[in-house]
């Protein structure tokens, strides 16, 4: 009995070393990311104004709403099958099939029709090739998609990073060859992007021509409908939170202008920083948890993993909060604004990923239906406030309303996960998620003593979480004993 019992303990402890040397497998490119979108940011708002920048995010913006029909949900019921699928490659080529067939059609239509493409991307019908590169940029994504979901399915989290690392870059080098020796508009960018993103994707294809061998390509019918009736749900869910992901630079293009569009776009790179951790994250907590759910593991994991991201999310909002007045020397004194508005758009990417541990009953329910409740609970606030605020206050307005929408997401999220079979006290969560919101409304205001109120703001998330301070010190301090159990530590 006591064999058993110290057997236990030792595997929970190498459990949780394991989720943390993966963790920082897949934390490896995502961070460097990070740092070289960084570099690339203020180059390109160095050389190209608010104006320029705002019509090249709106390319970006149309890239991802268009994404998140090519999959029919096809993508996430690929990652929930794996585990269970005898035959990968099978799963694999089924899972692909139609999204990519989807984007071939797309392009096709686009090279017949170039100029209402281009009207819609950039307000101007004469942009013919920016406009059938998009198209190609649809049928890469698609690629890219499924490639990188299998490097996640199969945990190889250095390869994984490496490709992020090495796409950033190339995007990067385009940039700077660009805008140093061809041109400074909104087309640097667009380019850029594109030629940076698709010599990465021909890599992937030329590396992995395994995955596409047509001869062993089966079609399943039966495995298709099953991942359909998985897929569908999200599908809607997927729409909606890219409704909600798009609505704020939407209202901006309607009822404001391309300034704004830009310095909110330019913005949100910025937040991008949390972006990268919220994406590496995931990317490494998704098939964990359902690897653990398979083994039937104790729902204190859950509940530990939850509450440390809680604690990691909001003291980086704090840091970037009190580094926010160089964002004006990070892009140029022509996006000066941005100052006020970098600490809402953050909320987004620390809800979001706070929402990934606290969601899990939704889809080990498999009762997806119920993200598109989500969606809409999230996306009726997003809606009102957009239209109240964003004419008179722009950017700003944007900004808020997307911070409370997010909100609304992790409320609703939460709740029907909790009704569903993953159940533990989420009270933590919502006293931090009130001050950091607070927070951001304090920074709204330029304080002389700013920084003290940022600190102050640090000791009070630190206090209303110190008990998930001491059990990441215990998990510390007895990480290489075999006096470990959670139900003693939480």
């Amino acid at each position: 009995m006591v064999e058993i019992e110290v057997n236990n303990r030792s595997h929970s402890i190498n459990t949780m070393n394991n989720f943390v040397k993966k963790l920082l497998g897949f934390s490896i490119g995502p961070v460097a990311g990070a740092f070289i979108t960084f570099v690339t940011v203020p180059l390109t708002t160095y050389f190209i104004s608010p104006n320029e920048y705002g019509k090249a995010s709106m390319f970006a913006l149309f890239q991802m709403i268009f994404g998140t029909f090519l999959y029919f949900g096809i993508d996430q019921a690929y990652t929930r099958e794996y585990h269970s699928a005898k035959n990968k490659l099978n799963l694999f080529q089924n899972a692909i099939f139609i999204p990519l067939v989807i984007a071939f059609v797309l392009f096709l239509t686009i090279i017949i029709l170039p100029s209402p493409v281009s009207k819609l991307l950039f307000n101007n019908s004469n942009l013919v090739l920016p406009s059938i590169l998009f198209g190609l940029m649809i049928i890469a994504m698609v690629v890219e998609r499924f490639i990188l979901l299998s490097l996640r399915m199969e945990e190889k989290a250095l390869e994984y990073s490496l490709i992020n690392i090495f796409t950033k870059l190339s995007i990067l080098i385009f940039t700077l060859l660009f805008v140093i020796y061809i041109r400074r508009d909104f087309l640097a960018v667009v380019y850029s992007t594109v030629f940076g993103q698709i010599i990465i994707d021909g890599y992937l294809v030329i590396r992995y021509r395994n995955l596409f061998e047509y001869k062993k390509f089966n079609l399943n019918k039966r495995l298709l409908k099953k991942m359909f009736q998985f897929g569908f749900p999200i599908v809607i869910a997927t729409s909606l939170s890219s409704l909600l992901n798009s609505l704020d630079r939407l209202s901006l293009r309607a009822w404001s202008d391309f300034y704004e569009v830009g310095i909110f776009a330019a913005t949100l790179k910025i937040a991008g920083a949390l972006s990268i951790i919220q994406v590496s994250f995931t990317s490494f907590w998704v098939p964990t948890a359902y690897r653990w759910y398979e083994e039937r593991k104790e729902i204190e994991y859950f509940k530990i993993v939850s509450d440390s991201v809680l604690l990691l999310m909001s003291i980086l909002f704090v840091g970037i909060l009190m580094l926010k007045d160089l964002i004006i020397y990070i892009l140029s004194p022509g996006y000066a604004d941005a100052t006020y508005i970098v600490a809402f758009l953050c909320l987004q990417p620390i809800i979001y990923t706070v929402s990934e541990t606290t969601c899990l009953g939704i889809v080990f329910s498999k009762k997806t239906y119920l993200s598109i409740w989500v969606g809409l609970i999230a996306i009726v606030p997003n809606i009102l406030i957009n239209v109240l605020l964003v004419p008179k206050f722009g950017a700003i307005g944007a900004a808020v309303a997307t911070a409370v929408a997010y909100i609304f997401f992790f409320i609703s999220r939460t709740y029907f996960s909790n009704k569903n079979g993953m159940s533990f006290s989420v009270r933590k969560h919502y006293g931090v998620i009130v001050l950091l919101l607070a927070g951001a409304f304090l920074n709204l205001v330029p304080f002389k003593s700013m920084y003290v109120v940022n600190i102050s703001l640090l000791i009070l998330l630190l206090v209303c979480q110190f008990t998930t301070l001491k059990v990441m010190w215990t998990i510390y301090r007895r990480r290489n004993t075999k006096e470990f159990n959670f139900r003693n530590i939480i």
